[in-house]
């Protein structure tokens, strides 16, 4: 066999494939995991997976299954007009009836032969029985008029937000690196902010010659609705000054980094602090927030509500942010190589230079007001 017979006999052992079998020899050809796929894509893992195993259950339409196998394959560098071919003739053999199904004549019978009625009396019968039935389905309460209450009931029960795959996520403090998430039709981000509980969720992305923008919809406190939109690159402000968020006293910026076909990488920042009471600025409602900056190469470990985190030494010019409910013990091996940053407090180094430093913040009530709660930090040289 010549080389050119063994080509075309690899092409035909391609277009024998099946679209998953394809996708998935490909990312492993590449030594690229689901998770990298992912990162690089901005497709959740288990839409990767469900393209590679054929299952387009998963997926909230047609729509989008084209759309993150389009994304996939240009990826991987395939023929992606052949693999949305393959997908087409997957659902078209899935879908059709068979034709001697469809061409199959109707059995037919005759009906047997009534008396003629007048056509004024038949139609007088049959409103009278009509009648007659509704009256019956009001008298049992089978069924009735919606009323005032039940509208106002229902209103603004059902969200766009709602059925999606939930990642909570805490928005970052001030001096601290933004939170960058994946947002497709599956999943929403939920973050708290005062008291107000909030889940952001994509609900399109709008592609014309002159702008990109993708949809978005805030679900606040599982009641009520706000809508926005924004283009590539654009950051939109959350404040008090909407009446959906007049409970807020921080700013969240939000801003979408990169908008794919069906989803979108978003960035979440705080903003500026606004109705803050002076004598309050210590109070907190949320989770103990620190970020650490790396001036030097240092060694790290921490415990957050009691989860132990193994040490791990960490390069200059990184930054970690660690966070928990009521108690974090961070352990730096070089105090003077890492400056601390929290909300409301000047930024510092954690201690004095190659010595380790042991920091311990945990959340109080105050002892004044035990509605109130305050983060107390402690610093032990060891």
């Amino acid at each position: 066999m010549n080389k050119h017979q063994e080509t075309e006999t690899e092409s035909e052992m391609v277009l024998a494939k099946r679209v998953g079998t394809i996708l998935k020899e490909a990312r492993e050809s590449r030594k690229l995991t689901l998770r990298d796929v992912s990162r690089e894509t901005n497709i959740t893992p288990r839409f990767i997976e469900a393209l590679e195993n054929e299952d387009y259950s998963q997926f909230p339409g047609e729509t989008y299954a084209l759309g993150f196998l389009r994304n996939y394959a240009d990826h991987l560098n395939l023929d992606t007009e052949h693999l949305l071919n393959l997908y087409r003739g997957l659902q078209i053999d899935q879908t059709q009836a068979p034709i001697k199904e469809l061409t199959k004549p109707t059995a037919m019978f005759n009906m047997p032969q009534l008396p003629q009625i007048d056509r004024n009396v038949a139609l007088a019968i049959a409103g009278a029985v009509v009648i007659v039935i509704i009256v019956i389905l009001f008298a049992t309460d089978a069924i009735h008029l919606p009323s005032s209450s039940d509208s106002s009931d229902k209103a603004g029960v059902t969200s766009v937000c709602d059925n999606r795959e939930i990642i909570a996520v805490n928005i970052p403090q001030q001096g601290a690196p933004p939170r960058v998430e994946n947002l497709s039709a599956s999943n929403a981000l939920k973050f708290s902010s005062d008291s107000l509980s909030m889940k952001l969720c994509l609900i399109e992305i709008k592609k014309d010659a002159a702008r990109i923008a993708a949809s978005f919809s805030i679900r606040i406190n599982d009641e009520t609705d706000f809508s926005f939109s924004a283009a590539q690159g654009e950051t939109v402000i959350l404040g008090p000054e909407i009446r959906e968020l007049e409970g807020l006293t921080k700013k969240i910026k939000i801003t979408p980094e990169v908008l794919g076909d069906v989803a979108a990488r978003v960035k979440i920042e705080s903003g500026e602090q606004v109705n803050v009471v002076p004598d309050k600025a210590a109070v907190t409602t949320g989770d103990i927030q620190v970020t650490l900056q790396f001036i030097n190469e240092s060694f790290v470990k921490w415990v957050d509500d009691g989860n132990f985190h193994n040490g791990i030494s960490i390069a200059a010019g990184e930054t970690r942010t660690l966070e928990a409910k009521n108690r974090l013990e961070i352990t730096i091996g070089n105090g003077g190589g890492v400056r601390i940053i929290r909300e409301g407090v000047q930024p510092r180094v954690a201690g004095p230079p190659n010595r380790v430093v042991k920091i311990i913040y945990k959340k109080a009530p105050d002892p004044l007001d035990p509605g109130i709660f305050k983060i107390q930090e402690a610093f032990e040289l060891q």
